[in-house]
């Protein structure tokens, strides 16, 4: 993430790392910075992985981290489980590269299950349009991993194929903030930069597709 976003790591601000035996977060931790709470165990690397990418990921954003909830909430948490879909991919790649290759299969396996559970979502849907019909549902409250996750799977190509899109969770900012994914998009476009100016365009077409904004 920091490669792509081309920042040092944890460069943003301070950030403790601890291990916890309830759900993963990060959370304000005022003077201290942020807190990503971890509950993975053992040598169980993949678990560390994809929830430490989730949480680190909101910390690069760097909202509130209120836990109000908001309309928009969902995005911020699709992207954040985006990451972990990139992390592990890329872990699956850097266990090749360091002679690891032994360990590859298992992160690709980690992997494989949550590109199928959300490929799974929109099978048999046209998604031209799909954004329009989950709008509604999305804003409502309560979290909805299993379609997070189906969103993140659609996006995950691109980011793979040009990793500089991820430097749209820098100018994110406070989800809370923005009344409508129309307001954010647009405020992210005027941020774009030639490293991923094509990217961003595909990414924004499938949410809004044939619409400028």
């Amino acid at each position: 993430m920091s490669s792509a976003l081309g920042i040092h790591y944890f460069s943003t601000k301070h950030c403790l790392v601890v291990p916890s035996d309830v759900t993963p977060m990060c959370s304000n931790g005022g003077l201290i910075g942020h807190i990503i709470s971890i509950s993975a165990k053992d040598n169980y690397w993949c678990q560390w992985v994809y929830q430490f990418a989730h949480e680190y990921c909101h910390h690069l954003i760097n909202g509130s981290l209120s836990g109000e909830w908001s309309t928009l909430l969902w995005f911020e948490e699709t992207i954040c489980q985006l990451s972990s879909l990139y992390n592990l991919r890329r872990m699956e790649d850097y266990c090749r590269d360091i002679g690891l290759a032994v360990y590859a299969p298992c992160v690709h396996d980690y992997l494989d299950k949550l590109l199928a559970e959300g490929s799974k979502v929109f099978v048999r849907e046209n998604k031209v349009g799909w954004f329009e019909k989950y709008a509604s549902s999305l804003s409502k409250e309560g979290y909805q991993r299993g379609l997070y996750n189906a969103i993140a799977v659609q996006i995950f190509p691109l980011f793979i194929d040009n990793p500089n899109l991820w430097k749209i969770i820098l100018h994110i900012g406070d989800i809370r903030s923005w009344d409508s994914l129309e307001s954010l998009f647009v405020h992210l476009q005027e941020r774009v930069d030639d490293s991923y100016k094509d990217s961003w365009c595909m990414f924004r077409g499938l949410f809004f597709p044939g619409k400028s904004l």
